[in-house]
This record gives C-alpha cells, sequence and structure tokens, in this order.
C-alpha cells in the first residue's frame, strides 16, 4: 500500500513537471477553442490599402488566413493606419494594452517605433513585414525584392524598343535600392546597352508626383518601359501611362508588390509585376502562433528559392521568349548559379553571367520547408 502511494505521488510529481514546462506564453493559443478568439491588430502607413499595393498585399494575406479560421475582420483582426511615424508606437501599445495575440507593422518605417515597443510591452507577441526588429518578442518577415526586381529587369530589356527603361522609387534608401539594383542587374543580364533611367519621388503617398516623374522618363528621356516601386505614388505612374497609350504613345508600366494588371487597364500598360508572396508569409507567422510556436527573434526571409517572390501569373503580355527566358533566369537564381546585387558596391561587382538551361529542371522548394 505504501509502496504503491509513492508510486501515485512520483507519477502525480511528474505530470506536473510536464504541464509546467510546456505551459509557455508561445503555447497559451493552441487548441481550436481558442483559435476562434485569436486576436490581430494591425497597423500600417496612411496610405492603408488605398495604395493598391504593398498594403493591400499585406491585408489580403491577412484575410485568406482568417477566412481558412473561419474569423471575422473586426473582431479577430483589426487594422488601424495612423496620419503620421509619430502615432506608431501609439497604436501598437494599444493593442499590446489589448493583449491582442499578434500585432503587426506594416512596412520598415516601423522598426523604431516597433523596436520600442516591443522592449517596454515584452510578454506581447509582434510581426514586422518588410523590416527588421531583432527582439525576442518579434518576427521580422523580410523578402529577396531584389531577386523579383531582377526578372522585371529581364522583362523589361526583352520588351523595350527605345533600349532606354525607367525606375521610380519611392524613397532613396536602401530598402528601395534593392529594388533598383536587382531590376539593373536583370537589364544589364540581357543587354548591358540598354539605359536604365532612375528617379524618386520622396513619398509613397503623393501620386501626382509619380504621374509628374513618369511623364518626364517617357517624354523626355524617351523611356518606354518603367518600373515603379513607390506604393500610392506609384498609381500616378500608371495614370500617365495610360493618358500617353491613348495618345497612340506605347509604353508601358511594371508593378510592384501584387499583380497590378487591373491597375493598367483599360489601356492595358501594365507589362507585368514584381510580387511578394506576402500571403505565405503572414499565414506561416499566424500559423506557428497557433501551434505555440511563435518563432520570436527570427528575421524569415523568402525568395526566389522559397517561392517567396517572383513575378505575377498575369503575364498575356509577355512574349513567349520572353517568359522562357524568364523562367530560365529564374532557375538559375534559385539554385545559386546566379547571385543577384542587392546594393552598389554588390552591383558594381556584379558580371551577367550565361544562364543555364539544365537548372531549369531543378525543383522549387515551397516557403517555410
Amino acid at each position: 500500500m505504501r509502496k504503491r502511494f509513492f508510486h501515485i505521488v512520483t507519477i502525480s510529481i511528474l505530470a506536473s513537471i510536464t504541464l509546467t514546462s510546456c505551459s509557455t506564453r508561445n503555447n497559451n493559443v493552441s487548441g481550436s477553442d481558442k483559435d476562434k478568439d485569436f486576436k490581430i491588430g494591425v497597423v500600417m502607413s496612411k496610405t492603408e490599402i488605398h495604395d493598391k499595393g504593398f498594403n493591400q498585399a499585406v491585408w489580403e494575406g491577412i484575410q485568406k488566413t482568417a477566412k481558412k479560421h473561419h474569423w471575422k475582420e473586426n473582431k479577430n483582426y483589426v487594422k488601424t493606419s495612423p496620419h503620421s511615424e509619430k502615432n506608431f508606437e501609439k497604436e501598437l501599445m494599444k493593442y499590446s494594452k489589448k493583449k491582442y495575440d499578434l500585432i503587426f507593422g506594416i512596412g520598415y518605417s516601423f522598426q523604431k517605433g516597433m523596436s520600442k515597443v516591443a522592449s517596454k510591452e515584452k510578454k506581447s507577441d509582434f510581426v514586422i513585414i518588410d523590416g527588421i526588429v531583432e527582439k525576442p518578442n518579434v518576427v521580422s518577415v523580410t523578402f529577396r525584392e531584389e531577386q523579383s526586381a531582377f526578372l522585371a529587369g529581364v522583362a523589361a530589356a526583352m520588351n523595350t524598343k527605345t533600349m532606354k527603361v525607367g525606375f521610380i522609387g519611392g524613397m532613396k534608401d536602401k530598402f528601395i535600392k534593392r529594388f533598383e539594383y536587382g531590376y539593373r542587374a536583370g537589364v544589364k543580364s540581357v543587354d548591358p546597352k540598354i539605359k536604365v533611367k532612375t528617379k524618386f519621388a520622396n513619398s509613397f503617398d503623393k501620386p501626382k508626383d509619380g504621374s509628374n516623374l513618369a511623364s518626364t522618363l517617357y517624354k523626355d528621356e524617351n523611356v518606354d518601359i518603367i518600373f515603379q516601386v513607390a506604393g500610392k505614388t506609384g498609381l500616378g505612374v500608371f495614370s500617365e501611362a495610360k493618358k500617353l497609350k491613348k495618345s497612340g504613345k506605347k509604353v508601358w508600366v511594371i508593378g510592384v508588390d501584387r499583380d497590378q494588371y487591373k491597375e493598367g487597364l483599360p489601356e492595358n500598360v501594365t507589362l507585368t509585376s514584381a510580387i511578394k508572396r506576402i500571403d505565405k508569409g503572414v499565414d506561416e507567422v499566424i500559423t506557428k502562433k497557433l501551434k505555440g510556436n511563435f518563432q520570436g527573434g527570427r528575421i524569415l526571409r523568402f525568395g526566389i528559392k522559397e517561392n517567396g517572390i517572383g513575378l505575377a501569373k498575369t503575364d498575356k503580355n509577355l512574349n513567349e521568349d520572353t517568359k522562357k527566358e524568364i523562367k530560365l533566369y529564374e532557375a538559375n537564381i534559385r539554385t545559386g548559379h546566379i547571385e543577384v546585387p542587392e546594393n552598389k558596391q554588390d552591383f558594381e561587382n556584379f558580371s551577367p553571367v550565361k544562364p543555364k538551361k539544365e537548372e531549369i529542371k531543378k525543383k522549387k522548394v515551397k516557403i517555410g520547408k
């Protein structure tokens, strides 16, 4: 009897230790009963989803995951868009105080604010998209934009008639520069003689500025294709291209972050779009949190190898030769045969490499694997 008593006590103690070791902060939302009460707070810039690009792509990714879990907007997931960066911290803090399960900051402009809030609110879990915050309670989701920009450069180089292509960036910073140098490398790989003309708007929310810059490139610089990486400002590039198309001038725009084919209609001016599979990055972070495996402190970076970026599926404006060349370069980047530059120094040291045809047979690696 006494022996049995000690046996029962021992089992109880072991069970208690096991339960205690499993009750970490990251495991407190697992289970179907708690899934329905899961809450996500999303803070994005003042352009909100009206940029029809990056912000909208993030929101659509969250909606896609929400649909899978039967979550409702304004109950399980909520978005706010402060009018200035000064209010970013305030909005992030608001969701933390309300004990939301995951708090998203959309864009690299959130880096400073999220770093401060994450340091103060150590019991909250944060996610930054397109930025890096090295804190134990923050997951940074980033993309190898230079790789998709490279493919955009290949498409531009193979379709220009004037031997001049353009690039319009929202801000002149290292993040947007990744797009520029990747694009330049793609153009150079096809034909080093093609010139790349670059302009920066110094804003992401002024379509009129985008239109004016595009007008300068199309009319004064004789550029016939522009790759825009300028958020809502970039919508002005589409407006100018459509206006010129109506007047009989054949010009193209390359979209960014999501498939922007519709932005070029009805004049049909979208050649292709350099997209990010933001929905996959968002879904991976949310899913791991639900399973009790929040990856705080990690920097996740998705490129061609992870099937996280590429060109849009809408390719009706690309001829077969262009499609084949893009597919070939994409395969060579995936296997590492071609390394795409992401800054000025890398670009200056970049020498075009002839893609290997056999590389195209390599199997894609799914994101998160």
